[in-house]
């Protein structure tokens, strides 16, 4: 079984493409690892052609862990894989986050897809699921995952739509 969620944002930006070349730029990523207590990215793969953009970076967090989630925890940190791939005809990013913890038995399976949502709007739908195939703790732990993505949601957002006001003016 999996926790499924969804949020819906509309950022102030010139276009859809420029929202989805964010989610690729180093500096926005700095940004947001910083709001996200995230350090040590790492690029492990980078592919672009004219029907995709694929890139996988190994991130850490800088967070403390839950106590019941520490002994299953090398170091103490959370590691993980994180994959967007762009579907440009589609104007979608898929994500998959994988942490590095009990042999890939937890997951985040995600779509963002940006619509032109007015002049100088772009709606971003993040709708997916948290999976946690571990006995007696999956749902503790799928819960506890969504409750940090639903806690640092507005954060991440503001520091988007800072960052695009920035670097990117309508």
């Amino acid at each position: 079984m999996s926790t499924e969620f969804s949020f819906e944002t509309v950022f102030v930006a010139p276009s859809v493409r420029t929202i989805l070349e964010a989610y690729f730029d180093p500096d926005h990523l700095a940004a947001q690892d910083v709001v996200g207590q995230l350090g040590d990215r790492t690029v492990v793969e980078n592919i672009e052609n004219d029907a995709m953009r694929k890139c996988t970076w190994s991130v850490r967090s800088l967070r403390p862990l839950p106590v019941f989630v520490r002994p299953f925890i090398e170091g103490g940190h959370l590691r993980y894989l994180e994959t967007m791939t762009w579907r440009k005809a589609a104007d979608e990013i898929d994500l998959n986050i994988a942490p590095q913890i009990l042999g890939g038995r937890v997951a985040l399976t995600a779509t963002y897809k940006l619509t032109a949502a007015g002049e100088g709007m772009v709606r971003r739908r993040y709708k997916g699921a948290i999976t946690a195939n571990v006995a007696l703790l999956s749902g503790k732990i799928e819960r506890g995952i969504l409750a940090e993505i639903e806690k640092g949601m507005p954060s991440m957002t503001e520091c988007t739509q800072g960052w695009l006001t920035r670097n990117r003016p309508t």
